[in-house]
């Protein structure tokens, strides 16, 4: 059966999302990306023009659907990862789609200011998996053509006579009298763009949705009293963080994104397959993060973070100032991209690496019960790939934003080239300042040794980390185990001391004869770093801390020194 087909998409979601230096304002337009299309698009826009001629629920059902028996005028197939594709009946009125972009488009303009959304209709045959594929490929084709020629103006033009908005640098036309995106101050109401203004109003919607995420999930489970105790953070520096202390006021943004998603929706052979696996995307990674909340809850009343972290709401933060039954402690953890293969997370620096790691587990793993098992067989287990910026609270959101973006690229670059099939990789860097635009010029500019480069990342997550292959050399848990044992080291008699470890810091910058000198002082001494097994290729006398017997020079201790300010040694 043919319909007429009309499928949207999301432009620069990142850009919109992250493109000012206020939680809130990330947090809410975080919610009006995700919620674009069905408050705006389905609850508004074909509301008005259908009426009671919509199907919005059959993409909903977990058996299949026949949508060639599907009466109404207009249904909605799939909704996910930053598409909608909408189906019309072959005799709805000619013009039908022109009429739901335009209206759909005149509204964005009022409820999202600044959101960039791409259109593209045709013909969608669904009698047979050639004919459907076919049509797919020409939906998303013409998607990709108006992309590259249509620019949309979606906010009001600065003219450069007019106040910029201090957040994002538009046209400051919303005079904020009630704080409604900062708390007024002695110098009276402050001017935003209205893009700033809208986002910042979602901000509570969107806390308020979160949370109700997280209820439905934990629906029935003892975890749900603990979590009602807990409360989401709404601005970076209420996060955990310690306060007065080295390296405590740092947070990371870590991005998260599937590997190979794009062919496992290519290989589905119809709508149905395309729908169901996009739910059961959306549905796994949402349980993988309430998995990891559950443990996360659990640490936090378990005193694991009681010395690095400190979850109590603050006197002056928005979390204490905002309503008094909300006097909950803080989560040292938030979510703003979660559903889809593609999420982004906030969370202290103290504990990124643990969170990240322990998440790409679960992604990798099936979702144990009580949780709603996932069927599509490509949704089961997600190999994935992150990276993790580390910054400042104060250093530009976006700046960090885009370098987690670019650590996973690194670590997916590293996912291809490696021997074993659906591998999950992470990487990290530390932002301390003014530093190159580009992970690879932070990399060249910084991390750059006599012997070879200093950084060992790309690291993989999951699996047996046993053995002396290079692979398995690079395997997170070995990382870590090594900065931990540092940190035991730095205390005992026979351990090189935090000065010491500082000093090997510059030791591996330099040539081999430094290192060899510093190998015999230590010896000397009765000095010994961490024994890690699998890492002997590093630790023998001739090796002098590096591997120089590859294509590539590489030591893994510059990266563990670095990160001792930011893994615990109990974390």
């Amino acid at each position: 059966m043919e319909f007429k087909a009309l499928l949207f998409d999301t432009r620069s979601i990142q850009r919109y999302i992250y493109s000012g230096n206020r939680l809130k304002t990330n947090i809410g337009a975080s919610y009006l990306v995700e919620r674009v299309f069905e408050d705006v698009l389905i609850d508004k826009i074909l509301q008005d023009i259908f009426g009671d001629e919509v199907d919005k629920d059959s993409r909903f059902s977990k058996e299949r659907v026949d949508w060639s028996a599907i009466q109404k005028q207009c249904a909605v197939a799939y909704i996910g990862g930053g598409n909608a594709l909408l189906l019309f009946r072959a005799d709805t009125e000619d013009g039908i789609e022109k009429k739901v972009v335009k209206a759909f488009s005149r509204e964005l303009l009022v409820r999202c200011p600044g959101l960039h959304i791409g259109a593209a209709f045709d013909t969608l045959d669904l009698s047979s998996s050639q004919s459907f594929q076919d049509g797919i490929d020409r939906l998303y084709k013409k998607l990709k053509q108006t992309q590259a020629t249509v620019f949309p103006q979606t906010n009001v033009p600065y003219t450069g006579l007019t106040l910029s908005c201090e957040v994002n640098g538009e046209a400051a036309n919303y005079c904020d009298t009630k704080g409604t995106i900062e708390k007024k101050g002695d110098d009276g109401p402050r001017f935003f763009s209205q893009e700033t203004a809208m986002k910042a109003k979602a901000a509570k919607n969107a806390n308020a949705r979160l949370r109700m995420t997280f209820i439905d999930l934990y629906k029935d489970k003892p975890v749900a009293a603990l979590f009602d105790r807990y409360e989401f953070p709404l601005a970076f520096d209420e996060l955990g963080q310690k306060r007065n202390e080295t390296r405590g006021n740092y947070y990371a943004i870590v991005h998260v994104d599937g590997n190979n998603m794009g062919e496992k929706f290519r290989k589905c052979s119809d709508m149905e397959d395309r729908r169901r696996l996009a739910m059961d995307v959306q549905n796994k990674t949402a349980e993988s993060f309430a998995v990891l909340l559950e443990e996360i809850l659990q640490q936090c009343e378990n005193g694991r973070f009681k010395d690095i972290l400190d979850l109590d709401p603050r006197e002056d933060g928005e979390l204490a100032n905002s309503e008094p039954e909300q006097k909950r402690k803080i989560l040292p953890i938030r979510p703003l991209i979660l559903g889809g293969d593609d999420v982004t997370f906030i969370c202290p620096a103290k504990v990124a690496v643990s969170f990240t790691k322990r998440f790409m587990e679960i992604l990798l793993g099936e979702i144990p019960e009580p949780y709603q098992p996932v069927s599509s067989e490509d949704a089961k287990t997600i190999d994935s790939c992150a990276g993790i910026a580390i910054l400042p609270t104060s250093y530009p959101f976006f700046r960090g934003y885009e370098l987690a973006e670019q650590l996973c690229d690194a670590a997916k670059r590293k996912m291809r080239t490696a021997k074993e099939p659906r591998t999950a990789w992470l990487d990290f860097a530390i932002l301390h300042g003014e530093q190159a635009p580009t992970l690879e010029q932070i990399r060249e500019r910084e991390y750059a040794g006599e012997r070879g480069p200093m950084h060992f990342g790309p690291y993989r997550v999951g699996g047996a980390p046993s053995g002396d292959s290079a692979t398995r050399r690079h395997h997170i848990d070995l990382f870590m185990e090594c900065v931990q044992g540092l940190h035991r080291n730095a205390k005992k008699a026979d351990g090189l001391p935090k000065s010491k470890i500082k000093d090997l810091r510059r030791i591996l910058q330099r040539g081999k004869d430094d290192a060899v000198k510093f190998i015999a002082q230590m010896k000397l001494m009765g000095q010994n770093l961490p024994k890690i097994e699998g890492w002997d290729v590093y630790q023998s006398p001739d090796a002098a801390f590096w591997n120089e017997t590859g294509e590539q020079a590489e030591t893994p201790y510059v990266d563990a020194i670095e990160m001792m300010d930011f893994i615990p040694k109990e974390v």
